[in-house]
C-alpha cells in the first residue's frame, strides 16, 4: 500500500516501437500482455468500453503487445472489483524495450526476481492454442447437440440404448 517504486517513471524508460513512451508519474508498475485477462479474469484493455484514446482494440491474434500502467498495489487489488478502476493504457506495439537504470521486482508468468540495470526487450515469439471452459449457455447447446447426435446414433442402431446412457453419464460427469 505504500509507494514502494514511486520513483518508477524516472528510473525506467519505456520504448515501444522505436519511439520512446512516458511512463505516468504515478506509476509504479507497468504491466505488458497480449491476451485480454490478467489475475483471474481482469480486462486491463478494455475493449467494450468507451475509450477516448487512439489504440486499436485488443487482440491475441494481431502480434500487437498491450502496454498499461498502475498506480501502486491499491490499484492492483481495485482492478479485480468489476468497475472500481481500470489500467490506464499507456502503448501498443510490437517491440517493447525497459531501460532499467536501478534495480526493480520484474515478474513474468507468475515468476517474480529482482532486475538489475539492464534493457529487456519484449515481443510477439510464437502463439500456442489454449484451451477454455465454454459459458454455460455454450456448453447447454453443446450438450443438447451432442445429446441429438447420440440418440440418432441409437436409433440408427449405430449404438446400443445402454452404450447411450454411458456416453451420456459420462459427458455429464465430465462437464459437470
Amino acid at each position: 500500500i505504500d509507494r514502494t517504486f514511486a520513483d518508477l517513471p524516472w528510473q525506467v524508460r519505456l520504448e515501444v516501437d522505436g519511439a520512446e513512451i512516458d511512463i505516468p508519474e504515478d506509476s509504479e508498475g507497468v504491466l505488458i500482455a497480449n491476451i485480454p485477462s490478467y489475475m483471474g479474469g481482469v480486462d486491463l484493455w478494455q475493449n467494450e468500453e468507451e475509450n477516448l484514446d487512439n489504440f486499436d482494440p485488443q487482440s491475441i491474434h494481431d502480434k500487437m503487445l498491450e502496454v498499461v500502467s498502475i498506480s501502486g498495489t491499491w490499484h492492483l487489488g481495485t482492478l479485480q472489483q468489476v468497475g472500481l478502476s481500470r489500467a490506464r493504457r499507456i502503448a501498443q506495439g510490437q517491440l517493447i524495450k525497459l531501460r532499467f537504470s536501478a534495480p526493480f521486482p520484474v515478474q513474468v508468468d507468475g515468476e517474480p526476481w529482482v532486475q538489475h540495470s539492464c534493457t529487456l526487450k519484449i515481443s510477439h515469439h510464437g502463439q500456442a492454442f489454449m484451451l477454455k471452459r465454454a459459458i454455460e449457455s455454450s456448453l447447454g447447446h453443446a450438450t443438447a447437440i451432442v445429446t441429438d447426435v447420440l440418440e440418432n446414433a441409437e436409433t440408427s442402431q449405430v449404438i446400443t440404448a445402454s452404450q447411450k446412457r454411458a456416453l451420456l453419464q459420462e459427458m455429464a460427469l465430465r462437464l459437470a
